[in-house]
């Protein structure tokens, strides 16, 4: 006999291990190390295919979103059934942020591309909701289903892989914990895919850097996931405190997103493999142990680099703007979305690793936030990377650009690695004044400021992510 105080007629629970048909999702995307031995080996030919066989579920979930529909519908589609191979996908129009935070504004709070709603989560399954990261605006809420959870789970989880993790290992994770997606992502493919132990520590606002090394000595941390700019910080924190890798420190590989890998390896003399993705979407790209570049994972993403100006396809080789469908969603649909990461085709052939999934670079920067001087395409994100490799140069930096007497102007913005005085910074700008010019063809002003002081701009270990640039040209009118 039940309680007359509880209820429990008619109460339907979405338990998770009935809400999935669990075998179907993985014969669909492989998780590794079965991934390896698949799908990552398949001919380019086989791989198009496939992505041909998944284009129609795909575009009927997107067609059921007023947001999609009437989209298309303005370009003359009549019907999903129209969209069948990866020409006709092609043929649909792009979209960018902006339109989504339209659709947000017209429709708040979900806007109307979300694809499942909260009062479905009996029949649809457990949902979860989570933001982008709001580096470029206000975050967006995107909800997912328990499909979208694991298949992007499974996403990282090949990445990780590819980066040497493995069950057992203690990984910590650096992301910051808050309503962004990113943290929690890593969290479920590290101990729902791979049996590797989550060393949750967070971000440095979380848990202070020098505590975060302490953790990684004691805790014999062998893995480390988290974006460059503060995996290079618990680097250098590392030295003060005097600990070094092999004699106090376990660590053997990192994982790590934003930047360049290189950069990591050279600051912690451990492996670092590079991925790219974004929260609506997961993974969509990692770098193998051959470091010839990303390999997109094409069984889940049709993705075409397009340029910044016209959305026309690109030649390989030449860098533009990352348009990408994801093939797997039954959540938020993701169809021609243009994400203004901008990136190059670097091959289509086949790989010293085996695989001739299509390989790609490390992220160039932004569309959005690239500057044209004297004819010259600059990002923030390359500036950064030359001034780092400065020693003297501590992680943080910050781009703005303005117009003077009718030009346009960019000012970067360091930190002194140590307290510096009026000539010891003046000496560090004038440096990496000269190593701008001669990496990037074109001059940038720098400005140093003292270890900390840039946080205001940067939100560095506040937000998600840093941020990294601000363009006061239209302000300036």
């Amino acid at each position: 006999m039940g309680s007359s105080l509880i209820e429990t007629a008619g109460v339907r629970v979405p338990y998770l291990y009935s809400s999935l048909d669990w075998e179907a999702t993985v014969r669909e995307y492989e998780p590794a190390p079965a991934f390896f031995t698949g799908t990552y080996l398949l001919p380019a030919g086989e791989v198009r295919r496939l992505q041909g066989e998944r284009i129609a579920r795909c575009v009927a979930h997107a067609w059921s979103t007023e947001f999609y529909r009437e989209r298309w519908q303005q370009a003359g589609v009549r019907g999903p059934e129209e969209v069948r191979t990866l020409d006709d996908l092609r043929a649909l129009p792009t979209y960018v942020v902006n339109d989504l935070r339209r659709s947000i504004e017209g429709s708040p709070p979900f806007g109307t591309y979300q694809g499942v709603r909260f009062d479905e989560t009996p029949s649809a399954g457990p949902v979860r909701i989570h933001t982008s990261g709001g580096t470029t605006g206000r975050p967006r809420p995107t909800l997912y289903t328990l499909r979208d959870r694991q298949v992007g789970a499974i996403l990282r989880q090949r990445a990780f892989y590819l980066a040497g993790f493995r069950p057992g290992d203690p990984v910590q994770n650096t992301m910051l914990y808050s309503t962004h997606n990113g943290p929690f992502i890593v969290d479920e493919a590290l101990y729902q895919w791979l049996g590797c132990i989550p060393v949750t520590t967070s971000a440095g606002i979380v848990t202070r850097s020098t505590r975060q090394i302490e953790i990684m000595r004691d805790w014999g941390v062998r893995g480390l996931v988290g974006f460059q700019d503060y995996v290079i910080q618990l680097a250098r924190t590392a030295r003060e405190m005097g600990l070094e890798v092999g004699r106090d420190l376990k660590l053997a590989h990192i994982s790590t997103m934003g930047g360049d890998p290189r950069l990591v390896e050279e600051e912690w003399g451990v492996p670092a493999l590079e991925n790219y993705g974004m929260h609506e979407t997961q993974v969509m790209a990692s770098e193998c142990p051959a470091r010839s570049g990303m390999h997109l994972w094409e069984d889940a993403f049709v993705i075409d680099v397009v340029d910044i100006e016209t959305g026309e396809p690109v030649p390989d080789g030449e860098v533009g703007s990352i348009v990408t469908t994801a093939l797997y969603k039954s959540g938020v649909p993701v169809v021609r979305y243009d994400t203004k990461d901008t990136t190059r085709v670097l091959s289509r052939e086949r790989c010293a690793c085996g695989s001739e999934l299509t390989r790609i670079d490390f992220l160039q920067g932004r569309a959005d936030t690239m500057v044209k001087l004297r004819g010259v395409n600059v990002w923030p994100e390359a500036c950064g990377d030359v001034a780092r490799r400065d020693a003297r140069v501590g992680g943080e930096f910050f781009c703005i650009a303005d117009r003077v007497d009718g030009r346009d102007r960019m000012t970067l913005y360091v930190e002194s690695a140590r307290p510096a005085d009026a000539r010891e910074r003046e000496a560090i700008a004038s440096d990496v004044s000269d190593a701008l010019r001669a990496q990037l063809s074109v001059g940038i002003v720098v400005e140093v400021r003292g270890p900390g002081e840039l946080q205001e701009l940067t939100r560095f270990g506040i937000e998600s992510k840093p941020r990294r640039f601000e363009d006061r040209r239209r302000a300036e009118g």
